[in-house]
C-alpha cells in the first residue's frame, strides 16, 4: 500500500490518540462550565424581617443584605412599666420606658454568612420619671431635713442622650441560601452615652435654700447613677423571616 493510500488511516489515529490523551481535560471543563458559581445558589432579595425582644423592647426590624460583606438594619423597640426605687437616700415612684429607633450597619468578615459586626445609631434608648416618696412625712436632701410640706412634690427625671453610637457584635444575616427561611438573631453591643438627671420640687420656689440643697442633690444623684451607668447595654434575640 503506499504513502497515499495510508494517509486517512494515519490521520484518524492521530486524532483518536489526541482525544485520548486530552479527555480528562475537556471534562473537567464541561463539568466547571456546568457547574453554577459560588453565590449562584440564593434566591431572593436577601431580605428579612424580624421580632426581637431586647433591653430597648420588644420591636420589629427590617434587615437588607447589600453585598456579601455588607448590611442594613433598621428597627425600633418599646416597653414601659412601673416601680419603686431609692437613690441617694429618696424613695421614688417611678416610671419606666424604654423606646428606641436604631439605624445599624452590618460588616460580615465571612460574605453572606450569619456572624457580623455592628456599627449605628440609638436614639434615647432609656426615659425615667418619678415622684418622691416619704413614709416620715420628710424628705433628707443634700444631708438636710425637709418636711413635705416644705418640699411640695418632688419629681426626678432620668435619660440617655436623644442620639448615642452604637456598637456591638451578633448572628443572624437576610442572606438567602439553601436553608430555611427562618433565621435565629442574637446581638450584644452597648450605647455609647451617659444619662443625664434633673431634680426639682414645688416648694423650691419659695425656698432658697431648698433650691440650692436640690441643685446639689442633682448633681450627687447624677454622679451616682454615671459611676454605673456608663453606657446603655444591649442584649437581642429575635426570629426572623428571609425574603
Amino acid at each position: 500500500m503506499n504513502a497515499v493510500a495510508r494517509a486517512p488511516r494515519i490521520a484518524s489515529a492521530l486524532f483518536a490518540l489526541a482525544v485520548a490523551v486530552h479527555a480528562p481535560s475537556l471534562t473537567a471543563v464541561a463539568a466547571q462550565a456546568a457547574s453554577p458559581p459560588p453565590n449562584a445558589t440564593h434566591s431572593g432579595p436577601d431580605f428579612s424581617l424580624g421580632f426581637r425582644s431586647s433591653l430597648l423592647g420588644f420591636g420589629l426590624e427590617a434587615d437588607k443584605l447589600i453585598v456579601g460583606h455588607l448590611g442594613a438594619r433598621v428597627g425600633f423597640g418599646y416597653f414601659k412599666f412601673n416601680a419603686n426605687h431609692t437613690q441617694s437616700d429618696i424613695a421614688y415612684s417611678a416610671s419606666v420606658k424604654v423606646s428606641s429607633f436604631q439605624a445599624l450597619a452590618d460588616l460580615y468578615p465571612g460574605s453572606r454568612k450569619s456572624f457580623h459586626l455592628t456599627g449605628g445609631i440609638i436614639t434615647n434608648p432609656l426615659t425615667v420619671s418619678g415622684t418622691g416618696l416619704t413614709n416620715s412625712g420628710s424628705f433628707k436632701i443634700n444631708g438636710h431635713s425637709y418636711t413635705a410640706e416644705q418640699v411640695g412634690t418632688l419629681s426626678a427625671a432620668g435619660k440617655f442622650p436623644s442620639v448615642s453610637p452604637y456598637v456591638g457584635l451578633g448572628f443572624g444575616t437576610p442572606a438567602r441560601g439553601n436553608g430555611s427561611r427562618l433565621e435565629f438573631l442574637f446581638d450584644v453591643g452597648a450605647a455609647l452615652g451617659q444619662p443625664t438627671i434633673s431634680l426639682a420640687a414645688t416648694g423650691a420656689a419659695t425656698n432658697e435654700e431648698l433650691a440650692s440643697d436640690l441643685q446639689a442633690q442633682t448633681a450627687t444623684t447624677q454622679h451616682d447613677v454615671r459611676k454605673y451607668a456608663k453606657v446603655f447595654p444591649v442584649l437581642s434575640f429575635g426570629m426572623g423571616y428571609r425574603f
